[in-house]
């Protein structure tokens, strides 16, 4: 089928547009011009497509204010953009977890350091959502981090879209203080996918006014988009037809110089990703010369630069969904199947067609009566919207959560917080109902076992107030967290050293052997089947939990368990029982939890979860 090139509506350029020279500006990056110089809505919502020219909004901001903070999902993207704020002539620098020194209250000292420090001489602060949830949760310890917020006149939250209710919850946390701690400061939330949730919870819940600014489409005006050939394929996996898709990216670089970028191949999982890589690199070594992968086993791999590599043929996953800045004429990418699988899927298919005519293969998609053989772009949009999930948060369930890390905030304080940062916090709606369960939980573990305690360490009831406050800790990062660890795995042409989650690694891979300072070094799986992997959750010494299936089934698992134990728990007097279910059907247990021990194959994995989790693995005698 074809999907139509599309154009976007113009006017005469305004404000910074016409400063800058332009000669005219696409109706909607006017709109955002005027929101900043003469709107009172703190709040603005920009929705354009992929390509459409958001960033250049983004130079309204920043001139129109002494100190922008660009805040961006991944560091990939974030250093992407700040090479292209320099390019354009904008001073820029990038705060990350790599940019600072110290721990505990001097960090905090360095982090102020740094803003003040640049405030006199740059414009632009890019950074990610971690760091700034770091500050919320008190990583950057003492009452002076919250000062970092105080610091920016403007700021912007791209790909606003990327994030999961957990996450979310965060970014709207942040947004909440932002507000409320710089009243004429202006943030804009823009993406091509927005969160409609994320919007409506910040007028309904916070009460903050918001303007909606969105393209608007005019098929004689300005090009943004190029015809793009969609072709639909049964099969669920590009690996069941690799043989195939060989072809189509042999036919797609010919003739192309080896430093253009003109194929990508996107992937559901990393497995496929990188089985797909070493299938090149053993089969078709002409190909992977020209092909550089880049999913979440890359991200932390000190040898895999994208920006110093020159490629023809991208592989990724949905890493790749945001900041891929190439002329792509061949995509070829397989179904996404989460809760927002219709924005995921446009996130995918707006990276082909940008700068020229392109064809975009999409594997699991099969054949869908309502899509006709040829579709202008923007009804293409709406039938993507109505015949694929689209799952919108709950916004009674972010309330729960915003809620749950404002009253983790304070808590992680200690008591010691002042009347600043209890408005930070405290006037956070069902603030009080969370920090109120927190501290009952608290407040009985500290009892237990004592001189005629009603708890004692082995009882049920304590086992489950265990685990539950060691489910609190999701809240001290934006996504939760998870077990990384270091290890070195089959790329390819070589064994490449990583940090990533090894719950999600063990399950397809084996382990060969330990090296060096609990270097995990993996190997394929023999006959492809998942390993077995169990783990053990905090206050269930002698109850391993089966973590080999899929993220979703194991969810669903831990899920059906936890409630059980609930229900079977005299934890009344305690507790709300009907909290504690409302709880944990709020969080995501597998995004919450770090086992203190795994096992996988011959090999065992302890685990210290005070702190940052950190591991030891040894062969076990079996």
């Amino acid at each position: 089928m074809l999907i139509e090139g599309a154009s976007l509506a113009t006017e005469n350029p305004r404000y910074g547009f016409a400063d800058r020279g332009f000669d005219h500006a696409r109706a909607f990056q006017n709109r955002v011009a005027e929101w900043v110089h003469e709107d009172d809505e703190p709040v603005a919502v920009l929705r354009a497509p992929t390509g459409a020219g958001k960033t250049a909004t983004f130079h309204e901001l920043i001139d129109a204010n002494d100190l922008t903070l660009l805040v961006y999902p991944t560091n990939a993207l974030l250093k992407q953009q700040q090479r292209r704020f320099e390019e354009e002539g904008v001073s820029a620098t990038a705060l990350s977890g790599d940019t600072l020194e110290g721990h505990g209250r001097q960090r905090t000292e360095n982090l102020l350091r740094f803003v003040n420090k640049y405030a006199a001489d740059h414009e632009v602060v890019v950074t990610n959502p971690d760091i700034l949830q770091a500050v919320v949760q008190d990583l950057y310890q003492g009452r002076q981090a919250m000062e970092f917020f105080d610091r920016f006149d403007a700021i912007v939250y791209d790909e606003f879209h990327f994030y999961g209710d957990l996450a979310a919850s965060g970014l709207l946390l942040q947004t909440r203080i932002i507000a409320d701690r710089n009243p004429t400061a202006q943030i804009l939330l823009a993406s091509a996918t927005p969160n409609e949730a994320f919007v409506d919870f910040i007028q309904s819940n916070f009460g903050l006014p918001v303007r909606g600014i969105s393209a608007e489409y005019d098929v004689d005006e300005d090009q943004f988009r190029h015809d793009v050939m969609l072709h639909r394929h049964k099969e669920d996996r590009i690996l069941d037809s690799r043989e195939e898709v060989v072809e189509r990216l042999r036919n797609a670089i010919d003739g192309v110089e080896p430093d253009e970028t003109r194929a990508v191949v996107m992937f559901n999982g990393v497995k496929d990703s990188n089985d797909f890589h070493k299938y090149l690199e053993s089969e078709h070594p002409d190909l992977f010369d020209r092909t550089e992968k880049d999913n979440g086993f890359d991200t932390n791999d000190p040898e895999a630069d994208l920006d110093e590599a020159e490629f023809s043929i991208l592989n990724t996953t949905s890493k790749g969904e945001v900041g891929l800045d190439y002329d792509i004429r061949t995509l070829i990418m397989e179904m996404p199947h989460g809760p927002t699988q219709a924005s995921d899927f446009l996130q995918r298919f707006g990276r082909a067609g940008r700068q020229a005519e392109a064809t975009v293969h999409v594997y699991g998609l099969g054949q869908v009566p309502s899509w006709h053989d040829e579709m202008p772009f923007d009804s293409f949009v709406r039938t993507v919207h109505d015949t694929l999930r689209n799952t919108q948060m709950d916004i009674d369930a972010l309330v729960d959560l915003v809620g749950l890390r404002a009253a983790y905030a304070l808590h992680e304080r200690g008591g010691y917080f002042n009347q600043e940062l209890r408005e930070d916090f405290a006037t956070v709606d069902r603030y009080d109902r969370w920090r109120g369960f927190i501290e009952a939980i608290t407040d009985a573990l500290g009892s237990i076992g004592g001189l005629g305690a009603d708890l004692q360490e082995n009882d049920q009831e304590s086992k489950l107030l265990r685990f539950t406050e060691h489910c609190f800790g999701a809240f001290g990062g934006l996504r939760g967290r998870s077990l990384s660890g270091d290890i070195r795995y089959p790329r390819g042409d070589r064994m490449a050293l990583t940090n990533y989650d090894l719950l999600r690694t063990l399950r397809y891979y084996d382990i060969s052997r330990i090296e060096g300072d609990d270097v995990i070094v993996l190997q394929q799986v023999r006959d492809g089947f998942p390993m077995r992997v169990t783990a053990r959750l905090v206050g269930y010494n002698k109850r391993p939990r089966n973590f080999s299936s899929s993220t979703q089934d194991i969810e669903q698992e831990l899920q059906r368990w936890i409630h059980d134990e609930i229900e079977r728990a005299d934890i009344g007097e305690i507790v709300s029982s009907e909290l504690l279910h409302l709880f944990f059907r709020r969080i995501q247990i597998t995004s919450a939890v770090v086992p203190d021990m795994v096992r996988c194959g011959e090999y065992q994995i302890e685990v210290e979860t005070d702190g940052i989790p950190s591991i030891s693995a040894k062969h076990r005698d079996i």
